[in-house]
């Protein structure tokens, strides 16, 4: 199954990477492949310096931190996405060191070679970064959960997840001239969280709007399409029916702390593509 898995990703022709439901997803949100590729290859990035950075302050066993890591890659290599495992180094037996040093020039440097080398052209580098993502978040919460438990290894992946959370928050606030907690409404929320999903290459669909209530429903997740393209939908989820709710409501509490709106504000979920439903559902609720 794996020999055929990789056949099938290496050898796509342009045609059909073209017809991946991310390019139709990213025009509706009017981005383009050559700036969004920065949101997964440096977010990839990203999200492996948290979970260095996660092991140390959550573990205090080396061993255990590295067994983590070495697992994660381990597992990584057999999933076969020969571009990537080609163009960060990673072998059966992987080499953690060095693909944490290519991976920390890449968050350093745009203009790293790396970036649009993971493709002949943009349209399949963006798309192999993608695939990339989706499967490193899939393994750092599967060896987190078999190395620490779930109790343990839940905690850090939410940290990893709220950490890109409030990382997108400083910049929001100066497009929207986010000053003080005053400044914070219904009508705010609503242009925040249409913008942090959108920054995904996700369309957000307005369902509800009104001074105490703010819902919306999302268009195709790329994350979950390409991830159940790759890993088959059984396994995929059996990984995301473990993590999407609390991860996905505790990163918008973060946003509602940092804020300091959160007693004045609550977030909630209750739809998630990755855990079976047609769309994602989203609503924010003025406390009475």
């Amino acid at each position: 199954m794996i020999t055929l898995l990789k056949r099938r990703i290496s050898m796509e022709s342009r045609e059909q990477v073209l017809k991946n439901e991310v390019f139709a997803a990213l025009k509706e949100v009017g981005h383009r492949p050559e700036d969004a590729i920065y949101v997964w290859s440096q977010g990839m990035s990203f999200h492996n310096q948290n979970l260095i950075d996660g092991l140390k302050e959550n573990v205090n066993d080396s061993k255990l931190r590295e067994k983590v890591l070495y697992d994660l890659w381990s597992y990584f290599f057999t999933v076969g996405l020969e571009k990537v495992n080609q163009v960060l180094g990673i072998a059966e037996k992987p080499n953690v060191g060095k693909i944490n040093k290519i991976l920390t020039d890449i968050l350093k440097d745009k203009n790293h070679p790396a970036i649009l080398g993971m493709g002949e052209y943009i349209e399949e580098a963006f798309l192999n970064w993608l695939r990339a993502f989706t499967i490193y978040d899939f393994s750092a919460y599967v060896y987190l959960e078999k190395n620490l438990g779930s109790k343990d290894g839940l905690k850090i992946y939410m940290g990893l997840w709220e950490k890109f959370a409030l990382s997108a928050l400083d910049p929001w606030k100066k497009t929207f001239g986010i000053k003080a907690p005053s400044d914070i409404n219904m009508e705010m929320l609503g242009k925040l969280s249409k913008a942090y999903w959108e920054s995904i290459g996700i369309p957000y669909h307005i369902t509800k709007h009104t001074q105490d209530v703010h819902e919306a429903e999302l268009g195709v997740c790329a994350y979950f399409a390409n991830m159940k393209a790759i890993l088959g939908e059984e396994k995929a989820r059996s990984m995301t029916l473990k993590t999407e709710a609390a991860t996905s409501v505790n990163y918008y509490d973060a946003i509602l702390k940092a804020l300091g709106v959160f007693d004045k504000f609550s977030f909630t979920m209750d739809k998630f593509q990755c855990c079976g439903d047609n769309t994602c559902r989203l609503r924010f609720e003025r406390r009475k």
